[in-house]
Formats: C-alpha cells, structure tokens, sequence
C-alpha cells in the first residue's frame, strides 16, 4: 500500500470514526498513523480499544513498575503530549501521587488540571458572509504554523482589555467559533489545526474601541492547507486565496503572514514547499490583485513561537527582523519590489512592512499546554491595527467609501 499524502492523511483523520478497524489497523502497519494519533483526534474509544487488541500493543506486557518508569522519565525529557499523559493515568499506568513525586512539572494544581483535559472541540465553518465596512485583516500561513493560536490570543487579550467587541451583524458563525477557541485557549487547549476548505474559511467581524471611537475590523482566517494547496497549483487554485470574494472586498487591508520560527529552525522536512516557497507562491498570486495590495496599509511578518528563540538574543523584535532578513531574504525582496511599485500610495510615516514576534505564552508537555499567556504580543499588535484604523478615520468618509488613498 502506498504512503498516504499529508492531505489524504488530513481527510481520514477528520472523519476518522467513519473508518472502519480493519482500515485502521491497516494503516497502522503501513506506517501512515500510531494509535496514538487516532486517540489525539477523538478516535471512539471501543474501536481504540480493539486496535489494541488486534495489535497486541497493551504496553508490550511490560512490568507495571518498569512501565511507569518509562513514562515518568518521558514527561520529565519534555517528550509526552498532556492528552497521553491523562491516557496513562486513566489507564491506571501510572497514579496520581507518582506523577506528583516524580515529575518536575505536575504539581496538585497541574495535576487536576490534567484530569480535566478535554482536547479541542471546534473547526472553523463555513461563513460567506459579505465582509462589512471596515479594515480587512488576513492571516495566512503554512498549515501548524500557529495562525489559530495567535487569533485565539489576539481575541482573548482584546475581549480581556474591553476593547473588542463583537459585530452581530454579521459573521454568526464566525463569532461561536472565536468565543471558542477563546474559551479553550483560556483552559490551555491550543485550537485544531483549521480544515483545508474553501468553506472553512474563517470571518469574524469585530469593533475595536480606541479613545471611545469605533474601529470596524474584518477578521479573515485561511486554513494552512488551504494556502498550501494555492501555493502547490497555481492553475485552478489560485481563486482559492480570493475565497468568497474576501480578497477583492474595497476595504482597507493589513495582512499577517506568520512564519512557525520552530517549523523552520527544524528543517521544514517532509513533502511540499517550505514556508518561504509557499509565500512567494502566494506573493505572486497576490499580484493578480491590484486593487488588494493598492488598498494594503501594512504587511505584517509574524515570527511565530519566539519563545523559542535563543535565550542570549537579546531585543526579540530586533532578533525576529534580523532572522527574517536572513532566513526569508527572497521573501523580503518580493515585499520589497511590491513597495516600491506603491511607493506613491504608501503613507511615509507608517512602514508598509514590518516584523515583529509573537509568542502566545509558555507551555509544557511537548508544547501541547498553555499555561500562561502572553498579553504584550497581542496587545503590540492591536496597537498597531488600531494605528492604521486611525488613519482610515483622518481619510474621511468619502475616502473610506471608496477605498483612495
């Protein structure tokens, strides 16, 4: 049996309790999945169950002592997600005290908090809702780049400083799916990875209050698969990054391509173009919207997960452009040319592109629980929104309505 593709994996584990054992286990040999991937994606537990007696993986028969050994010593080398670690525990291969006594991490108040893990509960939706008046906000990235874990932070730190607030005009079922993600985020539950759909891309409509003045933002999310695939084939695919006709809206613009520092710093194995292939794709694509770039304010580089940066690096923002600069130079000479081509529609006092990091906070268990929250990177980056919504009020209506510099 051939290798399953990263997308043909995708689709099976999304609709993985629709697939029957015998598949399953198939797949399991072929080397495509583990069990535990099919149990990370809520696989029902009476199939996971016969998996592994089929298998004969229950633990390899292994001493209990010996057993929880190997498993205390792979949650202290950082090398054991928290959904295995609740698995061990509900499975009685491990006890609570022994967690407590020999895992540097797991005190009594991470303890319960393992205990009531649940994994995340929502994907993005279909939402074709037209965008309203406002700053059009897009976020692209490479599919576990961090781009739904950022929204879900810039939301969270929004809502908790009282300066975003919900548009129920529009984008229903963009609003259920944000307070969720916000929600999970909250409990340490970093969001699923979005669908790789057209119809999974996410609209959420927003009011920023800045000075008691009303700030109307569109907030425009696009699956990484989604991205890759319009990267990957330009013929048909390339209207995909135009979904619902989003990119062509009037509005004003500010983009946000975000850039997972550790996906890069790993080497970017695997099938498929690396971050920097697929956002010169995607650049190229762009410039079949003029109107889209005309009415850009600002192109964000997003260094995603810079809590992962060096600790002697000193100023993070600084380490990010410089790292972009290096890393991204091909990248950077694209935005570069674009600039120059609009240098006579850009406003001198506010960089039409900048670089900043982003770190959503500090996790533990091989980066799968959030613990603590960062809110100085959300909040730099709605300050700078909230800069360029600023300038589109200094417009002036008529302005605004038609989108002129």
């Amino acid at each position: 049996m051939a290798k399953k593709t990263p997308l043909q994996k995708e689709a099976i584990l999304r609709e993985i309790n629709k697939i029957p054992v015998k598949s399953l286990i198939g797949l399991i040999k072929n080397g495509d999945f583990n069990l535990d991937k099919y149990i990370e994606h809520d696989l029902d537990s009476n199939k996971v169950e016969e998996i592994k007696k089929e298998l004969k993986i229950i633990e390899g028969g292994l001493d209990k002592k010996e057993l929880a050994k190997k498993i205390y010593k792979k949650i202290n080398d950082d090398k054991m997600i928290v959904q295995h670690i609740q698995r061990h525990l509900l499975n009685n291969d491990v006890t609570e005290e022994g967690l407590i006594e020999n895992c540097d991490q797991i005190d009594e108040n991470i303890l319960e908090k393992i205990k009531r893990y649940e994994g995340p509960s929502i994907s993005s939706e279909n939402n074709k809702d037209p965008l309203q008046f406002g700053t059009d906000i897009f976020f692209y990235g490479k599919s576990e780049s961090g781009k739904t874990c950022v929204l879900a932070s810039i939301f969270n730190y929004g809502n908790k400083a009282g300066i975003l607030i919900d548009n129920h005009k529009a984008s229903i079922k963009g609003h259920e799916y944000k307070d969720i993600i916000v929600k999970e985020l909250k409990r340490g539950i970093l969001p699923r990875r979005t669908n790789a759909s057209i119809d999974a891309v996410t609209y959420i409509s927003t009011i920023l209050k800045v000075k008691e003045n009303d700030h109307p933002l569109n907030f425009v999310e696009m699956s990484g698969e989604l991205f890759s695939n319009a990267a990957l084939e330009f013929d048909g695919l390339d209207g995909s990054i135009d979904a619902h006709g989003y990119l062509s809206s009037k509005n004003k613009k500010i983009f946000f391509f975000v850039i997972d520092y550790q996906m890069h710093k790993d080497g970017e194995l695997g099938k498929g173009k690396t971050q920097e292939q697929e956002f010169n794709a995607i650049l190229s694509l762009l410039d079949d919207y003029e109107n889209a770039l005309d009415n850009t304010h600002c192109i964000y580089i997003i260094i995603n997960k810079s809590d992962k940066f060096p600790s002697d690096c000193g100023d993070k923002n600084e380490f990010a452009k410089k790292y972009f600069i290096k890393n991204f130079a091909s990248v950077n000479t694209n935005l570069q040319d674009k600039k120059a081509r609009r240098k006579h529609k850009l406003d001198p006092k506010n960089p039409w592109l900048r670089v900043q990091h982003y770190s959503i906070g500090d996790f533990i268990f091989n980066n799968s629980y959030l613990i603590n929250q960062n809110d100085e990177c959300p909040q730099r980056i709605i300050n700078s929104i909230s800069k360029h919504t600023d300038k589109d009020r200094k417009d002036g209506f008529l302005d605004k309505l038609f989108g002129n510099d």
